[in-house]
C-alpha cells in the first residue's frame, strides 16, 4: 500500500516534529508539498498533478468518518492520495475530480493542523488494520 499526502505550503516549523513522528511511524507514506499559488485554483492544478492512485480531498463540506470505516477505506485501495489545501482551500475542479471527499471535522480546521490530524488517522488507520491495541473501541457505539 502506498500513501500519499499532497498539501498546499511548507508545514509551519513547530508542527514539523509532529508530521517527522507521522512520517517515521507509518509504513510507505510520503508527504509532498506544492507551492502556495496565486489561486485555489492554480494550487488545485499542483495538487492534481502529484495526486495518484485514489484521491481523497480534504474537505469541511465532506463525508465525515469513524476510525474503524477510514481504516477501512484506507485498506481498500493500494495507493491512496489524500489532498489539503491552502489557507482558501480547495478548488471546484479539485472537489469534482477526487474520488472521496472526507471531512475530518464539522469545525473548520487550519491545513497544518488539519495534515497532522490526517497523519494521526492514518498512523490509527495502520494500527487498526493490523489488530493493534492502538486504537481503542469506547462503549458499543461506533468505534469512533
Amino acid at each position: 500500500m502506498k500513501l500519499k499526502v499532497v498539501a498546499v505550503g511548507k508545514i509551519a516549523p513547530h508542527f514539523k516534529e509532529a508530521q517527522e513522528l507521522y512520517l517515521r511511524k507509518v509504513r510507505n507514506l510520503e508527504v509532498v508539498e506544492v507551492r502556495k499559488g496565486k489561486s485555489k485554483e492554480e494550487e488545485g492544478e499542483r495538487l492534481l498533478s502529484k495526486a495518484k492512485g485514489f484521491v481523497v480531498a480534504l474537505d469541511e463540506r465532506g463525508k465525515e468518518l469513524n476510525s474503524r470505516e477510514f481504516a477501512q477505506l484506507v485498506s481498500a485501495h493500494s495507493n491512496l492520495s489524500f489532498l489539503i489545501g491552502g489557507a482558501d482551500g480547495l478548488s471546484e475542479e479539485v472537489k469534482r475530480r477526487a474520488n472521496f471527499l472526507l471531512s475530518l471535522s464539522r469545525l473548520t480546521l487550519q491545513h497544518d493542523v488539519a495534515r497532522i490530524v490526517l497523519l494521526e488517522q492514518l498512523f490509527r488507520a495502520q494500527e487498526i488494520n493490523r489488530g493493534s491495541p492502538y486504537h481503542r473501541d469506547w462503549g458499543k457505539g461506533d468505534g469512533a
